[in-house]
């Protein structure tokens, strides 16, 4: 659970001392974010060119509040508000939320479970067109009362702007859809998890998928259900994932030793290859006075996976699926499979979560690098533990694969001994 700063602390400091020991004050970050558009908002209707974003909430499902991000921009210039591959290594963590707070969620109740299928409620078909998209789409909203100025942050959803309860939210533009999204959409026959490793297979946008899976517009007539916006990017990570998987049991092991590396808005990932059968282990390192973490000890949290597949440990959650798709991505592209242990180090600097997306894009991103290869498995520990902040010792504790790498002697081992020996008798 988050650690919430004691207001107490807040009031002595007042954003000067940095007594939270975070780099910039939370606060005035989100603040000066929203009210920096505050003069622009409109009362009671807004105009724009959505990215397209929209967003699912999760609180008291199946009756649930889902909307539409809209900026106060119309065009194509639009797609900047919500698009992560295009964020990675250009934005910063201010850009981000800056980005975010530009946009007024305008949403609305309905029920997941009734309201999923097309033009069932007219306010959720709206809400489908726009996801059907992959271009910005002109959109009006009315709203009941002039928008909340807040912003919202989550370890999964990119940070929500103002919010206003639409009394009705209108498509003014024509969507742009593509003809393989159209026809798996209009195929009411094909399961959710069918639909969506076609769509992925085609070339179609991680992002775009979840929209799409979210708003019940993937799977059979009968199942469609609108899906909260943080269980259907996880969902996805998943199928994809578990989908590649499949595929790279059959290939050759890894043949090096190789570390990956890449930094990105205050986290730090390490990704080590080890060869071997499938087996897949996410070390998440808080860092004392990140986002989540007080004053102390680091926090290390192990979650873990066998040839099997399945994740053990009850804290798994959307990172370690958002790590693990990109690193089967990869995997499958090379045609490979291997023992992967991947390090991610929150540092301070990471003031304020702004999603998975800078999980899975990183990632991606380190695996286009040419990797630091070595002899051993010590040598490329070695390389690691020189580079983490964290206390090694403590992160190799806490750890299941490495220790099984390390402690562990494989029977190829002695089967290989065996084989010189008996050729050097014969």
């Amino acid at each position: 659970m988050p650690v919430k700063i004691d207001p107490v602390l807040c009031a002595k400091c007042k954003s000067s001392r940095k007594l939270c020991g975070r780099s910039r004050c939370p606060i005035l970050v989100r603040l000066t974010a929203s009210y920096r558009i505050a003069s622009k908002i409109p009362r009671r209707e807004v105009y724009g060119s959505t990215p397209p974003s929209v967003l699912i909430g999760e609180w008291g499902y199946p009756s649930i509040r889902l909307g539409v991000n809209i900026p106060l921009v119309i065009g194509l210039k639009a797609k900047e508000y919500d698009f992560p591959e295009n964020w990675w290594g250009r934005k910063s963590l201010e850009d981000i939320i800056m980005l975010r707070s530009s946009m007024i969620y305008s949403s609305f109740r309905a029920n997941a479970k009734v309201d999923a299928r097309l033009f069932k409620n007219k306010l959720v078909a709206e809400l489908q067109n726009i996801a059907l998209s992959q271009l910005p789409v002109d959109t009006e909203a009315l709203f009941k009362k002039p928008p909340i100025l807040s912003l919202k942050f989550d370890g999964i959803v990119a940070p929500i702007g103002p919010r206003a309860d639409a009394v009705n939210i209108k498509v003014v533009g024509n969507p742009k859809v593509p003809r393989k999204v159209d026809y798996i959409v209009s195929d009411i026959d094909v399961d959710a998890r069918t639909a969506s490793v076609e769509l992925y297979e085609y070339g179609v946008s991680f992002y775009h998928i979840v929209r799409l899976f979210s708003l019940g517009l993937l799977g059979e007539r009968r199942f469609r259900r609108i899906v909260p916006t943080r269980w259907a990017i996880t969902a996805i990570d998943k199928i994809l994932g578990d989908r590649l998987l499949g595929k790279i049991r059959g290939y050759k092991e890894y043949e090096k030793y190789a570390v990956f590396h890449v930094e990105y808005v205050g986290n730090r990932y390490f990704l080590l290859f080890v060869p071997g059968g499938w087996s897949f282990e996410m070390l998440e390192i808080w860092l004392p006075r990140s986002v989540w973490v007080k004053r102390g000890e680091a926090l290390i949290v192990s979650n873990y996976e066998f040839f099997d597949g399945r994740a053990r440990l009850s804290d798994v959650d959307g990172g370690y699926y958002a790590i693990r798709f990109p690193v089967l991505e990869y995997l499958s592209r090379i045609r490979r499979k291997a023992t992967v242990v991947a390090f991610r180090e929150i540092t301070p600097n990471y003031y304020a979560p702004i999603g998975s997306w800078q999980i899975r894009e990183s990632i991606r991103n380190a695996l286009k690098s040419k990797p630091v290869l070595f002899d051993s498995l010590k040598n490329a520990l070695k390389h690691i533990s020189s580079r983490l902040y964290a206390d090694t010792r403590k992160v190799y504790k806490k750890s299941t694969l490495l220790r099984m790498l390390m402690e562990q002697e494989k029977i190829t081992k002695y089967l290989k001994e065996n084989f010189k020996q008996s050729r050097q008798t014969s």
